[in-house]
Order: structure tokens, then C-alpha cells, then sequence
């Protein structure tokens, strides 16, 4: 009785104990019929473990499986930590990506101490064992041996058979939406697919075939209208000759994908900031509901006086503050952190210091954290930047903190380029809005705690508050010496965050917002945010009510400096534009969905399926059906050849260094 307690039913309930409880530490006590699921592999691995241990005598037999459910729960502890920090869950590629990971160790401790159950469960059939069945060994038969192996096999194969004949998008695609498999499958397979995936080197495919419309073929750039003439935003080239002169299917599906998408037309707006400077910032961690009249006055000028995105969205893309920055410099997505380290040696023509120095524009690069995380020292002078300076890479600032002054980051970069003779692009990658938000451990929540602490707020809401007022006096610094320089005129700043501030609790996030506790990471409107566009020299606001997204700012910007670029080669699209307008909102939930979207014509929500028509849908409802396909047609097309662009090098095959093509048309 002893060898089958052992066998068969003590590593078994304790994979489900393990699998069920980091699922309902994760998602709340939901699942349904995943649970199963989660339940028969939890069987299948447990039934490994005894399978294995009986092979082994006495002690061997005992430091194997102490050995195995240490390895479980170091395993089931990381998932499940960091997705509490991150909102994301660790994938195995970006292992030892960050760079010096030491410079966030108070974000650690703060994630094991708000996920303090978390650990207590990843370690809990560790602690079992050692305390209570230890001083037990078992021993199996052939007979035994061959049942385990049964078991296993019968899981696996169920398993198997479950992931190809209902979920086989959800496999290829785990890359791209791995919370989705965590969430049906669990810890140890959402992990074996991620390691199988990276020795593979699998990429994540499209599940519907590439369709060109027609009238697309044979297009001009110039568009003829009873009124006006329209003229597009692209560039000429020889496209046939670019594709037959493709090294291989996959660049040139990808040659036809780009060639055969709809060119934004220009505009009204269209060149208005030609010429001008521009300073861009990646805010980290910033909202939209910091901005207010007396806590930030210049933020609060800037949002309401410039160009107001009133339905702007940045979306959750997959690699936390990397995936962010990289959507708001090169208007493409990724769906890790690698997609910066990737991009040093790549092409990045649409990275926005390649498009303003291909302009004769002088392009500088800053960040107040390490100059080498995430490898931005490669990344970021590949993107077009001249000059490119972090902590402990050229950039000195007056005093060290954790974090580090977004003001003193200004102070100490601005003379570079506020005097040079030719335009300039200054680039910032603030860092004083990181988590974690406390009073104690975060010194820019200390420094301004004076000026937040009557905003009737919890603590932890108004440290954050606290952090994003060094987001102020940094622009308020570099108004008052470009006006002092007589430049500020000739100045456009813009600005957007890198995610919302995932760092706040549940209840603090919903605070802040004033949304509703139950599932507030789910709801969409927590990814509101603000995309700040400005200039003093514009006569009044330009408020435009258009869902867009963080892919949307570079071909705008484009745009709106009349820059010589190509929209067809960027997902992202000029929001000025007259394009319909799409917004991408991924959540960190699994409730809350991936891929979900927002048009003039309603919000599709990708977990129930559900569309909801907005008050201005001019759609029938015989129309919504087609008109939603095509929409997540196009959606998953966008993030198929959204990575093809970093994993092919895509752009190396269409475009020179200096931003021509590479097949001109012949004169």
C-alpha cells in the first residue's frame, strides 16, 4: 500500500496542488474546463517524478526528488513572481537579457513580498516532503513501472491530441500571447513549450494565407478626386524587381504583403513641422491621470493645448518597457524584450532617428538608467542616434538615486544640442516613474511627497504621483531653456509611456482610474493613456477623437515633419490621416484578452468575441460579420510581418542605410 500511495497519488496531488494553485493565485478562480486540463498533465508529470524516483535506492532516491521539486519550485516561484512585478510572464529567449539585473533588486524583493503566497505555494510540496514523507522510500516493479509509463503516456498524448485538435493557433502563436497558454494549460507545459520553441528556434506563424486584394496592384502614389489632387506617403520603387529578386519565399511573401497595403494619403497636417526640432520622450511607467493643473501645469499645457488624442491606447506588448519603447520609436511591435538587443543588427529604417538623421538632422539618445540594459548602448545608436549616452555610459548626472531624476537627466544633456546649427532629434528614456511606488525605496517618491499628500489618495497612489512630477520639472527645464535659447518655437516635443503603471496593486490601479476592482487589468480602459504632441507655435488645439495606438506616433510624426518615408513598410498609420484608425489593446490578463481592438465602429473583445457598436457605427448589422474577420485578418497579417521585420531583417532587402530604395523605378 505504501508503493502505491507514492506512485500513484502523492507526486500526482502534489503537480496539482502546484498547477491549480498558481492558477488561482494568477487568474482568480476561473478556468472551467482548463482545469482539466491542467489536472491531467499534473497527473502525467507527477507520475514522472515517482517514475523516475523508483529507479533510484534509499538516499539517491531521496536527493533525486529533493533535487526535482526544488527545480518545481524555483519554476512554478519564478512564473508566478514575476508575472505579479511584470504583467508578463518570463520567456526562456531573454534569459540574462537585462544586463545588470542587480540595479532592480528592491523590485524583486517587493514582488516575493506581495506574492509571499505565491511562494508559499510554489515550495509547499517541497516542504512536504522533506517534513513528512522523506524518511519513506518506495519501490516498483516491473508492473508498476510499465503503469506509470502508461499514465504518461495517456496524458501526454491527451495533451498532445488537446493542444493540435482545438488549441494549434494558441501553440503557434504562444510567443506572441503566452498567457493565453498558461492560462488552459498551466506552468510546466506553458514552460516546455516555451523551451521547445526557443531550441527550435520556432517561430510564430500567420494561420491564414496572405490575401492581396486586387485593386491594390497597379496602384500609383498620386490619387485623382473631382477636387484636389491626393498625394500618398510613398516611396517609388520597382516592386516586381524587388520581388523576383527576393533571396527566398519568405522575403518575398513578405515583399508582396508590404507592396499590396493601402498608402497613407497626405493631409492638411501634413509637413506643418517641417524643419523643426523635436524632443521625444518614452515616459516610463507614465498615465494620463498624473496630468493636472496644479500638480503638473506644463504637462497639463502641453496635453491640452497641442494636438489631443482623445481615444489614444498603449496597449500591453509583450516585453515590458523594451517592447514599449521599441512600438514608440519605430511604429512596429515585437513580443519580447528582445526586440532591442535584436535590433543592433538589423536595419531599422523606420526607427525615428534613422528617419530625422537620413533628414540632415543631428539625433541624440539619453537614458537615466544603465546605459546597457536591455542593450540600448547597441540598439539605440543602430536607430539612428549620433550620440547615445545612459548611466555609466557617458552620461553624468549631479547625483545618483534609485531611481534616477528625469530633471537632472535634462540638466545634463541639454547643452549637447540646444546650440547645434542644423535641426535636432533628442530622444529621452526616462526612468523616475519605475516601480515600485513607496515612500521608502523610491526616492523620487520621496522627494516630492510634500506635494501630493493632500490629493486624498492612498499612499501608494500618490507616491506614484510623486515619481511622474520629475516628468514636469524636466519639461518645464527644457521650455525655459529653449525659450531662453529662442528656439522654443522651433521645437516639438512629444511624448508617450512605455506601459501603464503595472507596478500599482489592484486596488491602487483602480483607484487611480476609477474603474471597478473586479478585473481592473482587464479592462480596457486602463490602457488609456496619452500621446502629448506640442508645439508653442501652434495657434490653438487640434483635438482628434480616433482610436490609434503607440505604432501610430512614428508614421505621424513622419508626417508631420514631411519626411520622405514609405507607409506602407510601417505597421503603425498617420492618425492625421483620413485611414480608418485602429487601436491594438493587450491586456495582462487572460480575461482581458490579446489582440483586442477598437475602431470608429465599435471594440471587439477577443475573450468572449464579443463586438460592441459604437454610437457612431455605420455598419448594418449583416455587415459586422465580414467586417470583423477582416479586421482580425488583418490583425494577425500585422503581427505575423511585425516580427518578420526584426526576425528577417526585412528592411535590409527594400531599403539602403540612407532610407532609398533599393529598386527605384527606372526613369
Amino acid at each position: 500500500m505504501k508503493n502505491i500511495f507514492y506512485l500513484y497519488i502523492l507526486f500526482p496531488l502534489m503537480m496539482i496542488f502546484l498547477e491549480l494553485g498558481s492558477h488561482f493565485s494568477l487568474f482568480g478562480f476561473s478556468g472551467g474546463s482548463y482545469i482539466l486540463s491542467q489536472i491531467i498533465i499534473a497527473i502525467g508529470v507527477g507520475s514522472l517524478i515517482a517514475l523516475i524516483g523508483s529507479f533510484f535506492k534509499k538516499k539517491a532516491q531521496k536527493a533525486v526528488i529533493i533535487v526535482i521539486l526544488l527545480l518545481l519550485a524555483v519554476l512554478f516561484g519564478i512564473s508566478t513572481v514575476y508575472y505579479s512585478i511584470f504583467q508578463s510572464f518570463f520567456m526562456w529567449k531573454t534569459i540574462g537579457l537585462a544586463g545588470d539585473v542587480t540595479h532592480f533588486w528592491r523590485e524583486a524583493l517587493t514582488g516575493m513580498k506581495n506574492g509571499w503566497y505565491m511562494i508559499v505555494i510554489a515550495f509547499a510540496p517541497l516542504l512536504a516532503y522533506l517534513l513528512v514523507f522523506m524518511h519513506k522510500n518506495y519501490t516498483a516493479i516491473l508492473k508498476h513501472r510499465l503503469v506509470l509509463l502508461a499514465i504518461i503516456i495517456l496524458t501526454s498524448g491527451y495533451s498532445v491530441y488537446n493542444v493540435y485538435k482545438t488549441d494549434l493557433k494558441l501553440f503557434r502563436n504562444f510567443q506572441n500571447t503566452p498567457s493565453n497558454f498558461y492560462y488552459q494549460y498551466g506552468i510546466v507545459a506553458s514552460n516546455g513549450t516555451d523551451i521547445y520553441q526557443v531550441l527550435t528556434n520556432y517561430k510564430a506563424g500567420s494561420d491564414n494565407e496572405t490575401i492581396i486584394d486586387p485593386s491594390l496592384l497597379g496602384k500609383t502614389d498620386i490619387q485623382m478626386t473631382e477636387i484636389k489632387v491626393i498625394l500618398k506617403n510613398i516611396l517609388e520603387m520597382d516592386e516586381q524587381a524587388m520581388i523576383a529578386s527576393a533571396p527566398n519565399s519568405t522575403i518575398a511573401d513578405m515583399h508582396r504583403y508590404f507592396t499590396s497595403r493601402p498608402a497613407t494619403n497626405q493631409n492638411d497636417y501634413t509637413g506643418i513641422f517641417e524643419g523643426k526640432n523635436i524632443i521625444f520622450l518614452t515616459l516610463e511607467g507614465f498615465s494620463y491621470k498624473c496630468i493636472s493643473p496644479e500638480l503638473t501645469p506644463t504637462l497639463y499645457k502641453m496635453y491640452n493645448e497641442g494636438f489631443k488624442f482623445t481615444q489614444f491606447y498603449d496597449p500591453l506588448w509583450g516585453g515590458s518597457t523594451a517592447s514599449g519603447e521599441y512600438a514608440n520609436m519605430t511604429g512596429n511591435f515585437y513580443y519580447n524584450a528582445f526586440c532591442l538587443p535584436d535590433s543592433s543588427t538589423t536595419l531599422t529604417y523606420s526607427a525615428l532617428g534613422t528617419l530625422f538623421r537620413n533628414e540632415g538632422y543631428g539625433t541624440y539618445a539619453y537614458h537615466n538608467g544603465y546605459y546597457n540594459y536591455y542593450d540600448r548602448d547597441l540598439s539605440h545608436p543602430n536607430f539612428g542616434y549620433d550620440v547615445y549616452k545612459g548611466v555609466n555610459g557617458g552620461l553624468y548626472l549631479s547625483s545618483y538615486s534609485w531611481p534616477n531624476s528625469d530633471h537632472l537627466m535634462a540638466v545634463a544633456t541639454v547643452d549637447e544640442y540646444i546650440n547645434s546649427e542644423k535641426p535636432f532629434h533628442a530622444y529621452y528614456m526616462t526612468i523616475s516613474g519605475h516601480t515600485y511606488y513607496t515612500y521608502v525605496g523610491n526616492t523620487m517618491a520621496s522627494k516630492h511627497r510634500q506635494e501630493v499628500e493632500d490629493l486624498n489618495f492612498s499612499e501608494e497612489v500618490e507616491a506614484y504621483l510623486a515619481t511622474e512630477i520629475e516628468v514636469e520639472n524636466m519639461l518645464k527645464y527644457l521650455i525655459e531653456r529653449l525659450e531662453a535659447a529662442g528656439k522654443l518655437d522651433d521645437t516639438v516635443f512629444a511624448m508617450c509611456c512605455d506601459h501603464y503603471p503595472y507596478g500599482l496593486s489592484d486596488e491602487s490601479c483602480a483607484e487611480l482610474y476609477g474603474l471597478p476592482l473586479s478585473d481592473v487589468r482587464g479592462n480596457f480602459e486602463l490602457y488609456h493613456n496619452a500621446f502629448i504632441l506640442w508645439s508653442s507655435s501652434m495657434k490653438e488645439p487640434v483635438v482628434i477623437d480616433k482610436p490609434c495606438c503607440a505604432i501610430d506616433i512614428v508614421p505621424t510624426l513622419a508626417n508631420l515633419f514631411g519626411l520622405d518615408y514609405d507607409s506602407r513598410f510601417i505597421m503603425g498609420t498617420d492618425i492625421l490621416s483620413d485611414s480608418e484608425g485602429i487601436a491594438i489593446i493587450n491586456t495582462s490578463t487572460n480575461t482581458g484578452g490579446m489582440w483586442n481592438w477598437k475602431t470608429p465602429q465599435g471594440t471587439y473583445y477577443t475573450y468572449t468575441g464579443e463586438f460592441r457598436k459604437s454610437a457612431a457605427c455605420t455598419l448594418s448589422d449583416d455587415q459586422i460579420d465580414y467586417y470583423v474577420k477582416s479586421k482580425n485578418k488583418m490583425l494577425d497579417d500585422m503581427k505575423t510581418y511585425s516580427y518578420a521585420i526584426l526576425d528577417e531583417n526585412y528592411y535590409s532587402y527594400v531599403f539602403n542605410k540612407n532610407g532609398t530604395p533599393k529598386y527605384p523605378l527606372s526613369e
